[in-house]
């Protein structure tokens, strides 16, 4: 073959490659269906087989049932509970982040606030939430919950992902004119943000289960009062869509949170994989 041809070869090899790679890529996507439709088809034959009485365990169809009967009532609930969420999720990613920059900027307030922060975490948040109900009003307690939940994330990943930058980075910019705080705001901070949006990531469904925990010790609505109100009334199947709506609410504010990272830090779209990850 020609030293022309070979080039021809070569130049229409990533053509075919691009070609095919809508159906590659909608290939890869199939396992991530496939641990969920496992699961419903082990959850269906479990009630084929062992035929429980429906308070016990509902089948999935019965469930899917509830859900599209009853979507009126579980959408009132589920807007209770991502209010709650959201709102202490924004509350955990802004005071989070400053107590970050204030922590990894001043050994003050390193050794004055952040061993009592980590030791806050070896509190149960279930002997918190009785005592934010009674000291709150609905809402405000569970909105406080989640928020107390979603905190600390965001500070440990900000403080680490700060101290991790490279000093010299600042250094130089601060060589060329730049003030202190043009050097953060433009080097540090953005050298720091992937780590910043992992907390973040972890932080948005830790909001959910906070604000879902709240409304289990007192509230009169959302979807943690309807799966506690709904079971002790023998409504599983009606507890069981409520807990399908609440993992959905947390999927979707991790999503949001990595389409905030992508448009934040579009570079990190197409991220090299591990030489040591497999396909």
């Amino acid at each position: 073959m020609s030293a022309t041809g070979r080039v021809a070869v070569a130049v229409d090899r990533p053509r075919a490659a691009g070609a095919d790679g809508a159906p590659r890529a909608r290939g890869r996507r199939l396992p991530l269906l496939l641990l969920p439709l496992l699961g419903l088809a082990a959850w269906q034959a479990a009630v084929w087989i062992a035929r429980p009485r429906e308070w016990l365990l509902p089948s999935p169809s019965t469930v899917a049932e509830v859900l599209w009967d009853e979507r009126g009532r579980l959408w009132f609930h589920a807007q209770a509970t991502i209010a709650e969420a959201a709102v202490g999720f924004a509350m955990a990613a802004v005071l989070g982040v400053l107590l970050a920059v204030a922590v990894a900027g001043s050994r003050v307030v390193e050794r004055t606030l952040y061993p009592w922060l980590v030791a806050s975490q070896a509190i149960p948040v279930l002997a918190i939430a009785p005592l934010v109900a009674v000291w709150l009003d609905y809402g405000a307690a569970q909105v406080m919950v989640a928020f107390v939940i979603a905190f600390f994330p965001v500070v440990v990943t900000g403080v680490d992902g700060l101290r991790s930058v490279d000093p010299a980075l600042a250094r130089a910019a601060r060589t060329l004119g730049a003030s202190r705080g043009w050097a953060f705001r433009h080097v540090t901070l953005p050298a720091a943000l992937p780590s910043l949006f992992s907390g973040m990531r972890m932080s948005a469904v830790f909001a959910v289960t906070g604000a879902t925990v709240a409304e289990y010790v007192g509230a009169d609505r959302g979807l943690g009062y309807l799966s506690e109100f709904s079971t002790a009334q023998f409504e599983t199947a009606r507890s069981f869509a409520a807990i399908a709506l609440l993992a959905l609410i947390g999927l979707a504010f991790f999503a949001a949170v990595g389409l905030a990272e992508r448009i934040a830090l579009p570079h990190r779209r197409h991220a090299a994989r591990p030489p040591w990850r497999r396909r």
